[in-house]
C-alpha cells in the first residue's frame, strides 16, 4: 500500500507542479497569463492524453519500460529547468502565430511522456488484483495535485521558478522505486 500511495502522490506532485511551473515560464514568450495558461493547459492535457492512448503497446513490459520513461521526464524536466529560459527568449522574437506553435512543441516531448505513468500503474494493479488500490490511488493523485499547486507559489519565492521544475523532476524520480516495489509485490503476492 504504501508504494501505491507514494507512486501516486509523486504522479499527483510531477504533474501539476510541471503544468503551474510551466504556465509562469511561458509569460516569457507568451506575454499574457491567460494565453500562456489556455495554451501550456491544452498542450499539455491533448499529448499527455495522446501519451495515455500509446501507454497500451507497453503494458507487458511495463516494468521493464515504465522505468525509462520516468528517467526520461525526469531529465526533460532538469534540462527544461535549465534552458527553457534562453528557448523562451529566441521564440518571444517569432511572429505570434509561431510563438504559440513553438511553446506547445517545447512541451510536447515530456507532456507525451507524462501521460504513460497513471494508465500503466492503475492497469498493472488490476492486472495484479488490487483493484481495491483504484481508489486509494485516485485520491491520492488529486490530493497531491492540489498541494503541488500550493507549494508551487511557495517554491517560486523562495528558490525560483526553475525550482519548481526540479522538484517535479525529483517526484518523477522518486516514483520509479515506488513503481518497482508496488509491482514486485503484487508478482510475489501472486504467485503464492
Amino acid at each position: 500500500k504504501v508504494g501505491t500511495i507514494v507512486y501516486f502522490a509523486c504522479l499527483g506532485f510531477g504533474y501539476i507542479m510541471t503544468e503551474v511551473g510551466l504556465i509562469s515560464k511561458f509569460v516569457l514568450a507568451l506575454a499574457n497569463p491567460t494565453i500562456s495558461a489556455s495554451v501550456l493547459l491544452s498542450g499539455i492535457l491533448v499529448f499527455s492524453g495522446l501519451g495515455s492512448m500509446v501507454s497500451e503497446r507497453f503494458l507487458d513490459n511495463a516494468r521493464r519500460i515504465l522505468p525509462r520513461m520516468l528517467i526520461a521526464i525526469t531529465a526533460l524536466l532538469l534540462v527544461g529547468s535549465l534552458y527553457v529560459d534562453p528557448i523562451l527568449n529566441w521564440i518571444g522574437g517569432f511572429a505570434y502565430v509561431w510563438r504559440l506553435t513553438l511553446c506547445i512543441l517545447l512541451v510536447a516531448p515530456a507532456a507525451f511522456l507524462m501521460g504513460f505513468p497513471m494508465p500503466i500503474a492503475m492497469t498493472s494493479l488490476g492486472r495484479l488484483g488490487k483493484q481495491s488500490m483504484f481508489l486509494w490511488a485516485w485520491g491520492i493523485n488529486g490530493c497531491a495535485s492540489v498541494i503541488g499547486a500550493a507549494l508551487v507559489p511557495v517554491l517560486a519565492t523562495a528558490f525560483g521558478i526553475s525550482s519548481v521544475l526540479q522538484a517535479s523532476a525529483v517526484a518523477y524520480l522518486l516514483a520509479i522505486p515506488c513503481f518497482l516495489i508496488l509491482t514486485k509485490n503484487g508478482i510475489q503476492n501472486n504467485e503464492s
